[in-house]
């Protein structure tokens, strides 16, 4: 997959794919044009005379042609059989009938496999389509959704068309396009609409460098945080060989740690270092949360330096819980003890149930991680913590977004709290410790 990987979607006559090739210049990655492959096996199809409506045919099409897609100067070619016809798939009839590529399941599964091979040969890609961010790429690192007016998408259209020597009316042209909304948007793969996380940009009253300048800004914004990051890295680093240099640690379940996307790490909560010991091992960007009265003086400064977001006690922190969202809407993790203090005995108390409107706003899957042997290190009665103490950090299977948002937050405290309970013990006694009695009380 590639390394930076930017989702553009949107109806037809929006503006996306002149949007996503000016936006792949100005970044220096390359054009994945979607629309151009769906068009071209339109027009194989329409060459071999095949029934459009014949799924099975069409599927034939594909397999019985060679098609080769390439990105040259932020532009995307497409030959048939070695032919060129990056042109030649601009035609109105291709456009006309490509709906029916799109519609065609088996089709399309293939046609998304070929994106996502594309992708995979690029450093940087800026795909554009219809539901790039939905389906194609889920994990993407930014997306955007482009809309406009139905009227005026019909309008840039027929401007198109007219500078290409193509005489059509507006009003059929606007006609057409709304069919194709409805075909897009009805379709049960792949339908058209924003993926939760997409950028919404309006682009009726904009032209098209108002829309890439736009477009510009959020990215950029988004780069000028990579110094930052570079710190948090480097902070990392430091706190893996403080660990590695005093204590005994086991990890186990990196595997689950999702590689792009939302996520929340639930974790128990047995001392001061449970956040650093969650955190060393993953290679990904991670927030923190920690009580507002320890952000005073020198270590205040360094723990905000590191992703910790600062929360008020005993109240709904309503500025705390945006931030929190808004980081997980930029696709980033972050990393909760929903025991909201720290273990008095190594047990794991019933999780406070608010954590799931987090998960929920911000699109999030969870990932639950149980930390054993944190508590005998440095347990809260000790005023520093003991060397050579054996941790174990275990990461258990992630829980996707989808499955998040259709239980309440009770359900979810109740599941993780179990989850955590049952991934401890199982720790214990592979450590040869005795398990923790938990009874239906909460233990």
């Amino acid at each position: 997959m590639a390394g930076f990987i930017i989702t553009i979607d949107g109806p037809a006559g929006s503006g996306k794919s002149t949007v996503a090739r000016l936006l792949a210049e100005k970044l220096g990655a390359s054009f994945l044009d979607t629309g151009a492959m769906y068009r071209a096996v339109t027009l194989a199809a329409i060459q071999d005379s095949v029934d459009m409506a014949n799924e099975n045919k069409l599927l034939d099409v594909l397999q019985r042609h060679e098609f080769h897609f390439a990105a040259k100067k932020n532009e995307m070619t497409v030959h048939i059989d070695g032919v060129d016809v990056t042109e030649q798939i601009r035609e109105p009839e291709i456009t006309a009938n490509a709906h029916y590529i799109a519609s065609a399941n088996k089709l399309r599964e293939k046609l998304v496999q070929m994106q996502r091979e594309f992708a995979a040969g690029e450093k940087r890609i800026i795909t554009e389509g219809r539901d790039q961010g939905t389906v194609a790429f889920p994990n993407a690192d930014m997306k955007f959704y482009l809309t406009a007016d139905v009227a005026e998408r019909a309008r840039r259209r027929q401007a198109e068309l007219q500078a290409k020597g193509i005489d059509i009316g507006l009003e059929q042209i606007q006609n057409d396009i709304a069919k194709r909304d409805a075909s897009d948007e009805s379709r049960t793969v792949g339908p058209l609409k924003p993926a939760v996380v997409a950028i919404i940009v309006d682009t009726t009253s904009l032209n098209i460098e108002e829309v890439v300048e736009k477009l510009l800004g959020i990215v950029g914004g988004r780069n000028r945080k990579e110094p930052a990051m570079r710190w948090f890295r480097f902070a990392r680093m430091l706190c893996r060989i403080f660990c590695k240099m005093f204590f005994h640690i086991r990890f186990v379940g990196l595997e689950n740690i999702p590689k792009r996307g939302a996520f929340v790490l639930v974790g128990n909560h047995q001392s001061f270092l449970d956040p650093v010991l969650c955190g060393i091992c993953i290679g990904r960007c991670l927030y923190f949360l920690a009580r507002d009265t320890l952000f005073k003086g020198l270590f205040g400064w360094l723990i905000s330096s590191v992703n910790t977001i600062p929360v008020r006690r005993g109240e709904a922190d309503m500025s705390a819980i945006r931030t929190v969202i808004s980081k997980l809407k930029e696709g980033s993790g972050v990393c909760l003890f929903p025991e909201a203090t720290r273990t008095m005995d190594g047990k794991i108390s019933q999780f406070k149930p608010g954590f799931g409107l987090l998960c929920r706003r911000g699109n999030a899957a969870v990932v639950p991680a149980v930390i054993d042997g944190a508590f005998e290190c440095w347990p809260r009665h000790k005023k520093i913590f003991s060397p050579g103490s054996e941790i174990t950090v275990c990461y258990g299977k992630c829980i996707p977004a989808d499955e998040i948002k259709k239980m309440s937050d009770e359900e979810l405290a109740e599941r993780l709290t179990d989850t955590l309970r049952r991934m401890q013990n199982e720790c214990r006694i592979k450590e040869g410790k005795e398990p923790y009695n938990y009874d239906t009380h909460g233990g």
